[in-house]
Formats: structure tokens, C-alpha cells, sequence
């Protein structure tokens, strides 16, 4: 006889509670995913307590597991949200790096997309304004991991943070928007918890923080590199902060860290070629044509 799709998540729970290693238990979470994520969404509120259980698994793969459950469900389930992000911080702060790194990674989307959906709600209730203080947190900590003693988590927080300038900031008048991105401009101003005007305040702060790490006499060619196409890409998106990147690449051009390799500086001048050609074609570039021209040559 044929199992319901409640019977094979509760087999597959089981399974995974006595598994002997961490590649069959993560074998039946995957099961639990696809049936709880694809299959039958509806069984979710009931189940989803018992997935997030997993928070506290002592193998990094299978949290790292759950940390792209969470993911896809604020994908497919907004209502849900607010029942994972207690979870999501948890992680966050799990002594595992790659745990940390995929965190980061997977805060990006769901950091969009909760802010998106409280832009969208008709009533915000007070457990959605509890997700939005929680996620709050989880950026701040995310921004603070920029000064990491770890190279990769560093780079990850980078690319966070370019993602919160974009949506914190309107978007130039120039720029055709696709469909699905989000920006400032799509903040309602009756939008209690996340006023506009704060929002701006915070994405200037942070664009402050990736300058002055870009600048950084210490910084790794890796986290660089990382570095100068998240400020080229800031700058393609929002002109109002091309002043200060072209000033900052001028800087970098001019003090570039002592620590870097011969092959590390030809990468990174390599790098900042490339993304200056993409720049200078940007019609907020025109008036810095003669700061961006020299690199061109390098």
C-alpha cells in the first residue's frame, strides 16, 4: 500500500533521528525537504518544527542542510518566516564556519524577500514585526563579521552587504528596473517598521564600512577582489555613490596593500581593469572620464 506524503515525512524524521552517520541522516532530510518544500507545502505548518530541531544536529552538513530549507521556504511559504528566524540567528552563531558562511549566503534571499513581504502586507502583526527585529539583529551581526578572522566569512559579509546598499537606497532614474527587483522607492511610507529614511541612513553607514575595508592596509587578495566588483556593481546601481568608489579606486590604485603578492597585484589591477571598463560605459561616469581613464592602462 502506498504511503501518504505525512506517513513518509514522519518515516523520514524517524530515520533521520536514528541514523548512524551524518550522510544517511542528511539523505533522509533531503526527502523531508522535497516533500515538505515541493510536494505537499501543506503539511509544512505541522512539520516545521520538527525540521528546525535540526538546528541543534552536531553534523555542519546537515545544518548547513537546514539553512537552505529555510531558504527556500521564505521562497514559497512568506507566512513562515517569522517561525524561522530564531533558528536562522542560532546558525548564525554556530561555531562552525562553513554553517556561518552559508548562513550569510542564504540571508541575502531571505532578507529580500522579508522585506519585500512586509512592503506588500496589508497589517503588520506583531510577529512579523519580531522577524523584522530579529532579522535586524542577524544584519547588524552579518555587517560586524566584515572584521572576521576568517577569509571566506568575510567575503561573504561583503556581498551581504551589497545586497542591503541596493535595497536600502532608490534606484537611479535612469535605470529600466526589472520585475523583480526591490529598492527603496518600494518601501511604503506607512510602513511603521522600517521607515524609509532610516533604511537610507543605515544602507549610507554600511556603504562607509565597505569602503573603508576596501582601503584596508591589511586586506586579502581574495577579500579585494571581492571587494572592488561589489563597489563597481553599487556604482552601476546608484550613481549618487560613484564619487566616492572612484575615489576609493583611485586610492587603492595609488596604496595598494603592502602584503599583496607580485601575482596578487597583477590580479587585483587585472580586476579593477575590467570593472572600470564596465563603469566607464555608465553615464554617471562622464564627469570622472579622466580619474577612471589612466587605469586603463595598467
Amino acid at each position: 500500500m502506498d504511503m501518504s506524503d505525512e506517513d513518509l515525512v514522519t518515516q523520514y524524521l524517524n530515520n533521520a533521528a536514528l541514523a548512524k552517520d551524518s550522510s544517511e541522516k542528511l539523505s533522509n532530510f533531503y526527502k523531508i525537504q522535497e516533500t515538505l518544500l515541493r510536494k505537499s507545502p501543506n503539511l509544512l505548518p505541522k512539520y516545521l518544527q520538527n525540521v528546525l530541531n535540526f538546528t541543534t544536529d552536531r553534523s555542519a552538513d546537515v545544518k548547513k542542510a537546514l539553512v537552505g530549507f529555510i531558504e527556500e521556504l521564505c521562497k514559497v511559504r512568506e507566512s513562515l518566516i517569522p517561525k524561522v528566524m530564531l533558528n536562522l540567528h542560532m546558525l548564525l552563531c554556530d561555531e562552525s564556519i562553513p554553517v556561518q558562511k552559508r548562513v550569510i549566503q542564504a540571508t541575502i534571499t531571505i532578507y529580500r524577500r522579508t522585506l519585500a513581504w512586509l512592503c506588500k502586507a496589508p497589517n503588520i502583526t506583531e510577529e512579523m514585526e519580531e522577524a523584522w527585529k530579529q532579522l535586524s539583529a542577524i544584519k547588524l551581526e552579518i555587517a560586524n563579521m566584515i572584521d572576521s578572522d576568517n577569509d571566506g566569512i568575510r567575503t561573504s559579509s561583503v556581498k551581504f552587504l551589497e545586497c542591503v546598499v541596493l535595497l536600502q537606497t532608490y534606484p537611479d532614474e535612469t535605470e529600466n528596473k526589472r520585475q523583480n527587483d526591490f529598492s527603496l522607492d518600494d518601501v511604503p511610507l506607512t510602513l511603521k517598521i522600517a521607515r524609509r529614511r532610516k533604511l537610507e541612513e543605515e544602507a549610507s553607514k554600511l556603504f562607509e564600512v565597505l569602503v573603508k575595508f576596501h582601503g584596508s592596509p591589511h586586506i586579502s587578495s581574495a577579500n579585494l577582489l571581492a571587494c572592488i566588483g561589489v563597489l563597481t556593481n553599487i556604482a552601476k546601481s546608484r550613481a549618487e555613490f560613484m564619487v566616492r568608489i572612484v575615489s576609493a579606486i583611485e586610492s587603492l590604485y595609488n596604496n595598494l596593500p603592502p602584503t599583496l603578492t607580485t601575482t596578487q597585484v597583477s590580479s587585483v589591477k587585472k580586476k579593477l581593469k575590467t570593472e572600470l571598463c564596465g563603469l566607464v560605459k555608465h553615464p554617471a561616469a562622464y564627469e570622472y572620464i579622466n580619474k577612471i581613464s589612466p587605469f586603463y592602462w595598467i
